[in-house]
């Protein structure tokens, strides 16, 4: 019996533009090949979709898996003790939220550098995919980054070796995409398979924010952000664990928490729970006077703490 459109791992739109084509199973695609009213983009989605064998995994294979996952240190020893001593996993999907100005871009640079690092200082040695949504990134704020992040492990290097060595390695290693709007960012992350296969050794995705170009793109329309924000988590969860990246994205927190207290659930994204349903770790970052309070208030891993960070 052939598979229905709806059990397709496809965007609502894309189900209902088939549909209305009158393409209700995938036995409808052999009969009939004029898939005109779709992009080439949407074509390779559904060529992927229906080629994908619906399959259960064991608990046993899940817990494996687990075991031999590989993660990269945040190179902020407080931070990764409350990820389990090893920081960010690879084949998951890392949500970082927390007011405007709580310190999200600086994380978020200082784990592209962190990921690029040798094995031998915690790294993996790969580049990072930044998407910036906001125009947060700043070449002059990463090499800053980069300077401070590296000068422990070049102690005796002079200022311009130093300079010289981050130009051609750490920064070299952060490809960064500039996106204004929801349909941008939905085209870029459907084509993340091209992308993967042009720059090699993709280990990292960022996208900070997640939350702006929706709002952006459907400020009246609350209904249609929250549909368009689950198909993406789900797509988000996919390139995940299809190439065995890790996948931090950065949300906007609700302003519902006092500036002196933090606890483990006070904070709560403007877009729901909808990232909390694909993350495999939480965080809440919090600006203090002197750092960073950091909350790891939900984990598949492990357990919800709390802790103490400069970023920067």
């Amino acid at each position: 019996m052939s598979r229905s459109v709806l059990s397709l791992r496809l965007p609502v739109y894309l189900q209902t533009k088939l549909i209305q084509n009158g393409y209700h199973t995938v036995a409808d695609f052999d009969r009939h090949l004029d898939l005109g009213f779709l992009t080439q983009s949407e074509v390779h989605s559904l060529k992927c979709a229906a080629g994908t064998k619906l399959s259960a995994r064991s608990a046993l294979s899940l817990r494996q898996q687990a075991l031999t996952q590989s993660y990269f240190s945040t190179q902020l020893s407080q931070l990764d003790a409350l990820l389990g001593g090893r920081g960010i996993p690879l084949g998951c999907v890392t949500e970082v939220t927390g007011e405007p100005g709580s310190g999200q871009t600086d994380l978020c640079l200082r784990l592209c550098l962190a990921a690029r690092l040798p094995a031998a200082q915690g790294g993996l040695g790969v580049d990072s995919l930044y998407i910036d949504t906001v125009g947060s990134f700043s070449y002059c704020g990463a090499a800053r980054a980069a300077l401070r992040l590296c000068a422990p492990h070049h102690e005796h290097a002079t200022d311009s070796e130093l300079s010289d060595s981050l130009a051609t390695s750490l920064l070299d290693g952060i490809h960064v995409f500039r996106v204004y709007a929801a349909h941008e960012l939905s085209a870029l992350l459907c084509s993340f398979d091209e992308i993967a296969s042009q720059v090699a050794g993709i280990g990292l995705v960022i996208i900070n924010t997640v939350s702006w170009p929706y709002v952006a793109s459907f400020a009246s329309s609350i209904a249609r952000r929250q549909v368009m924000h689950t198909e993406l988590a789900h797509k988000l969860a996919q390139i995940a664990s299809k190439h065995n990246v890790a996948v931090v994205l950065v949300s906007q927190a609700k302003s519902t928490f006092g500036r002196s207290n933090i606890s483990l659930s006070s904070s709560s994204s403007m877009d729901g729970d909808v990232w909390a349903r694909v993350s495999a770790n939480r965080i809440i970052l919090q600006r203090r006077s002197n750092g960073v309070s950091v909350v790891l208030s939900a984990s598949t891993m492990h357990p919800p703490g709390e802790t103490f960070v400069k970023i920067m």
